[in-house]
């Protein structure tokens, strides 16, 4: 019995190691114009509208693999109390969203730069947690 309890201990602690996230601001996935319809509006989700045109709202986007959107947001919940607005984007859809709207911007002749940062740091990221030893 005891080693089953170490095996089934060893598996949890295996599968939380593997799992991976990175968090970047709203703005990493373009204007609202551009990421709205993947991460919703650029303003507090418990809110129904934005408030103040030049208000910043401190928005922060969880890109996940390897572990559920459930798990994720346990780790990242939203609090309003605390101003916490997280959404929360499975790593592939992240990485399309950022290369479809890469090349629309640099198709148009605008800035990408933010966009281009965020998808070296997604990919990065990723391929550095995709070489560690497993133990």
């Amino acid at each position: 019995m005891k080693i089953i309890l170490s095996a089934i201990t060893f598996a949890l602690s295996v599968a939380h190691i593997r799992a991976a996230e990175e968090i970047l601001p709203y703005s990493a996935f373009g204007p609202q114009v551009a990421a709205y319809e993947l991460i919703g509006m650029q303003w507090w989700q418990w809110d129904s509208h934005g408030g103040e045109d030049d208000r910043d709202y401190p928005i922060k986007v969880v890109v996940f693999w390897d572990q559920t959107r459930e798990e994720t947001a346990k780790r990242n919940p939203v609090d309003e109390s605390k101003l916490q607005d997280f959404r929360y984007v499975e790593y592939t859809k992240a990485v399309e969203h950022l290369e479809r709207t890469i090349k629309g911007f640099k198709e148009t002749k605008l800035d990408a730069s933010e966009m281009e940062r965020a998808l070296a740091q997604l990919k990065k990221r990723k391929a550095e947690q995709g070489a560690a030893p497993n133990p």
